[in-house]
């Protein structure tokens, strides 16, 4: 990461590599970040990595053939006044920077756009998959809380049997990661905070260890632990722009 000068929507000051460990809110995709950022101290102002893209050309997404889409600092009007756009990969709302493809009507955050289509953890390997089609192995159910009419992106098995939500690893973790911190605010955690949190885990916890899944065909309960710790290590450290993995790891490090 390397100074950047004249960025089209900081042009005053320089945008320098910080790497801070507390969330920010990104103020090209108004999204959440961690760690690793562009930030100009004076103004307050920070960029994730991915948002830092000027391109005026069309680009292209391995994971939707012949799909066109154009870089925009405001999102795309929606196609009714109370409509909200949001990201078809984590199906959070797109309140600033996207990749939009017109022609299919595609919104996808900036570091939404760089998820890997596919990861091998031990002899299971699991692909991004447009659709959820069994429940997630974090959050133990097919739809999202609050995703709409679409279930977002998840990684499911080639087996089919194991699926994790994109969405539900990184709002747990940045939860997890404010509740120990006072709010995000960088301090001591209190030792009421990680009691109630480490309840929360713990209840979570005993659920996926009732309904996991494993135990059958060799998928193992050590072996099943493995694999969603690496998910979510893995899709925390590029949906919130930390490749450090700093937020993940601490995340990881609270589960038994």
């Amino acid at each position: 990461m390397e100074i950047l000068r004249n960025h089209p929507c900081h042009t005053q000051h320089e945008l320098e590599p910080q790497n801070y460990t507390q969330p920010y809110t990104c103020h090209g995709c108004k999204q959440k970040g961690f760690g690793p950022r562009y930030r100009c101290e004076k103004c307050d102002f920070d960029f994730h990595q991915a948002c830092t893209y000027t391109g005026t050309d069309p680009v292209y997404h391995d994971y939707f053939s012949g799909s066109k889409f154009m870089f925009l600092r405001d999102p795309p009007e929606p196609c009714h006044p109370t409509c909200k756009i949001r990201c078809d990969a984590c199906r959070n709302y797109v309140n600033g920077f996207v990749f939009h493809c017109e022609d299919n009507d595609l919104d996808l955050h900036p570091c939404c756009w760089n998820l890997k289509r596919s990861y091998q953890m031990e002899d299971v390997k699991f692909n991004l998959n447009k659709k959820m089609k069994g429940k997630c192995m974090w959050c133990n159910r097919k739809s999202l809380k609050d995703g709409g009419s679409d279930n977002g992106w998840s990684y499911v098995s080639e087996c089919k049997k194991y699926h994790v939500h994109v969405t539900c690893v990184t709002e747990m973790a940045l939860e997890t990661w404010y509740n120990n911190n006072n709010g995000g605010g960088g301090g001591s955690s209190s030792s009421g905070g990680r009691g109630q949190e480490s309840l929360a885990l713990e209840k979570k916890v005993k659920e996926l260890q009732a309904v996991g899944g494993y135990g059958d065909d060799g998928f193992g309960k050590n072996k099943f632990w493995r694999i969603l710790k690496f998910i979510i290590k893995t899709i925390v450290s590029i949906v919130i722009g930390d490749p450090t993995m700093i937020l993940a790891s601490f995340f990881i490090n609270l589960l038994p």
